[in-house]
C-alpha cells in the first residue's frame, strides 16, 4: 500500500501531543474540542443513554437475588356465619400479615440470558457514547478550522477592496488627464465590485462559521490559535483498517448486537424449561373466618414451575429470536463494509488533501511573486492597470484554494483518526 509522508502514528493519541501551544491570550483547538465535547446535546443524551443501560444490566442480575415480599391487611366488619357450629355473628378486626422469602435455585436459563442481553445493551450504550466524541471532537475540528479560514478570507478581501479603491481612484485620474481609455477606468470598477462581493460573502461565511462555532461549543468565538501541526496517523492503509477494526465504536456496536441476538436465542428457547425456587413463608391471621380465630403458620420449601406444552409459543418465539440473530450478523457485515469504506474515503481524502495543500502552497507563492512583479512593470508603463487586477483576482483565488486545501487536510487527518476510534479523550 501507498505510505502517507505522515509521522509514525501512536495509540496514545492525545491532545496534548497533537495541539500546538497557544498563544498567551488565544484560545487553541484543543480548548475548543473540550468545550464541543462539554457542551454537545448528542453526547449528554449517549452518556444518559448508557447510564440507563447500566442500570438495566443491574436489574438483570438483580433477578439472580434473593426476595423477600410482606404482604398485609387490616379491616373491620362483622361475621354472621348462620349459626354454623354454633357461632354467633360478631364484629371483627380481620388482621393477616405475611413474609415470604424466595431465591431463585434453577431459571432454565431465564436469567443468565437477560443477564447477557443487558450486558450487550450496555456495551452499545457505552460504544455509542464513545461514537458521538469522536463525531463531536471531529465536528469541532472542522469548525475551528472553517472560523480560522472564514476570518482569513475576510481579511484578505477586506484588503483587495482598500487596494483596488485606490487602484479606482488612480485610473479615474488618468482617465481624466487622458492617460487611459474609459474601457480600463470601467475594468477597474468592475474589479473593484467584484471584490466587494467577494468581501460581503466572506463577511457571511465568517459570520455563518462563528454562530456555528458558539453553537457547538457554547462560547463564542474569541481569538483563535492558529491550527496545530496534523496530529498523528495510521503509516499505512492496512494498518489504518486493522486499527478501525479493533477499535471503531460503530462496529463494537455491531458487534455487540449480534452478542445480543445469541442471548436472544437463548432467552426464548428457556421459556420451554422449568423453574426452580426455594422459598420460606410466614404468616399471622386474626379475625379471618370467625371471631376469636388465630393462626401462626411456619413453611419451608421448594417451589417448581414447568409448562410442557405451551401451544407452539416457545417454538415460534424461538424461530423469531433465530431472525433476529441472523439479522444481526447481516448488520456487522454491513458495518465492517461500510467501515472498510469510509475508512478508503478518509484515506485518500488525507492523500488529496496533501498534495492539493503542496500544489495550492507553490500557486500562492508564484502568484504572490507574479502580482509583485506585475505591480513593479505597471508603477513603469510596461503593465496596464488591468494586468495589476488580473494579477491581484489570481492571488486572492491562490490563497483562498491554499487556506481551504489546509483546513481539508486538517479535518481529513482528524476524521482518519476518528474512524480508526483512537483519539483519546
Amino acid at each position: 500500500m501507498r505510505r502517507l509522508n505522515l509521522p509514525r502514528f501512536s495509540i496514545a493519541l492525545t491532545l496534548s501531543c497533537v495541539v500546538a501551544a497557544p498563544t498567551a491570550s488565544a484560545q487553541d483547538l484543543a480548548a475548543a474540542i473540550s468545550d464541543a465535547v462539554a457542551n454537545a446535546p448528542a453526547l449528554a443524551e449517549a452518556n444518559a443513554g448508557e447510564t440507563a443501560a447500566k442500570a438495566r444490566l443491574d436489574r438483570a442480575r438483580a433477578e439472580s437475588n434473593p426476595l423477600l415480599r410482606v404482604e398485609g391487611s387490616i379491616a373491620t366488619g362483622r361475621i354472621d356465619n348462620g349459626g354454623f357450629f354454633g357461632i354467633p355473628a360478631a364484629n371483627v378486626n380481620p388482621l393477616a400479615v405475611q413474609a415470604t422469602l424466595e431465591m431463585p435455585l434453577y431459571a432454565g436459563g431465564r436469567i443468565s440470558s437477560a443477564i447477557d442481553q443487558a450486558r450487550g445493551g450496555a456495551q452499545i450504550a457505552q460504544f455509542g457514547v464513545e461514537q458521538t466524541r469522536l463525531q463531536t471532537i471531529v465536528q469541532a475540528v472542522s469548525t475551528y478550522t472553517e472560523v480560522l479560514t472564514a476570518r482569513k478570507l475576510e481579511t484578505r478581501f477586506g484588503q483587495l477592496v482598500s487596494e483596488l479603491t485606490e487602484t479606482e481612484r488612480q485610473a479615474g485620474l488618468r482617465f481624466r488627464t487622458g492617460e487611459i481609455a474609459s474601457s480600463e477606468l470601467a475594468q477597474a470598477r468592475a474589479r473593484k465590485a467584484e471584490a466587494e462581493a467577494g468581501f460581503a460573502q466572506a463577511q457571511g461565511r465568517r459570520a455563518s462559521a462563528e454562530a456555528a462555532y458558539q453553537r457547538l461549543t457554547g462560547k463564542p468565538a474569541g481569538e483563535l490559535a492558529p491550527l496545530p501541526d496534523l496530529p498523528p496517523t495510521p503509516p499505512t492503509l492496512d494498518e489504518a483498517l486493522d486499527m478501525a477494526r479493533n477499535s471503531n465504536p460503530a462496529l463494537h456496536q455491531a458487534k455487540a448486537g449480534v452478542d445480543v441476538a445469541r442471548a436472544g436465542v437463548r432467552s426464548a428457547k428457556a421459556e420451554g424449561m422449568p423453574t426452580v425456587g426455594a422459598f420460606a413463608e410466614t404468616a399471622h391471621v386474626r379475625d379471618q373466618f370467625f371471631a376469636g380465630y388465630k393462626v401462626d403458620s411456619v413453611a419451608v420449601g421448594v417451589r417448581g414451575r414447568w409448562t410442557l406444552w405451551a401451544g407452539g409459543r416457545v417454538a415460534a418465539q424461538t424461530r423469531a429470536a433465530n431472525a433476529d440473530l441472523d439479522a444481526s450478523e447481516a448488520r456487522l457485515r454491513e458495518a465492517d463494509q461500510a467501515l472498510e469504506g469510509m475508512l478508503i474515503d478518509a484515506w485518500q481524502g488525507l492523500i488529496t488533501a496533501q498534495r492539493m495543500t503542496d500544489a495550492s502552497r507553490l500557486r500562492n507563492l508564484a502568484a504572490a511573486e507574479a502580482l509583485r512583479g506585475t505591480r513593479l512593470e505597471a508603477q513603469v508603463g510596461a503593465k496596464p492597470t488591468l494586468a495589476v487586477l488580473d494579477a491581484e483576482r489570481e492571488a486572492i483565488e491562490a490563497e483562498t484554494a491554499l487556506l481551504q486545501a489546509e483546513g481539508m487536510r486538517t479535518v481529513a487527518a482528524w476524521r482518519l483518526n476518528a474512524l480508526t476510534g483512537n483519539i483519546a479523550p
